[in-house]
């Protein structure tokens, strides 16, 4: 069984992940760009945003990758690598109680779906969550869907 990495090994091996995925995050979000101007993605986003859209104004997003350098930094939606599955009403949001609030930036309130409901309360109320924050935790880390609304 190999000794878990600390110290400075642990902060080289933090840096090497990070930077590799924020070169694959960089090939991937370029490779998506083109392909959804090419079928139409890009179109239909940007229309969602319109007013007159609201009915299918929330993106839903299949999470491919998640990558932070430290479990303590703040998430951002830059720690996910997603691809478009659907529009939604916003209703959506409010019709499923395994959805949870991740971040508002200037843009988009994101929010997160984990993989399997209930998923988001596994730990709460055990001896190892000792406070709302551990649920919200858990719940990103099994985050399956994102919805940006």
């Amino acid at each position: 069984m190999p000794l878990p990495l600390s110290g400075n090994w642990l902060l080289i091996q933090r840096l090497v992940t990070t930077t590799l995925y924020k070169l694959l995050r960089l090939v991937f979000i370029t490779v998506q760009s083109i392909f959804w101007q090419l079928n139409g993605t890009a179109r239909k986003i940007r229309e969602a945003r319109l007013p007159h859209n609201y009915e299918r104004s929330a993106q839903v997003l299949d999470v491919v990758l998640v990558h932070k350098f430290c479990r303590n930094q703040a998430t951002t939606i830059d720690n996910f690598l997603c691809t478009h599955n659907r529009f939604e009403h916003p209703q959506y949001i409010i019709d499923n109680d395994n959805i949870t609030l991740m971040i508002i930036n200037e843009h988009d309130a994101v929010f997160c779906e984990p993989a399997e409901k209930g998923k988001r309360n596994a730990l709460h109320g055990s001896d190892k969550c000792l406070s709302s924050l551990c649920s919200i935790y858990v719940t990103r880390v099994h985050c399956m869907r994102m919805i940006l609304y």
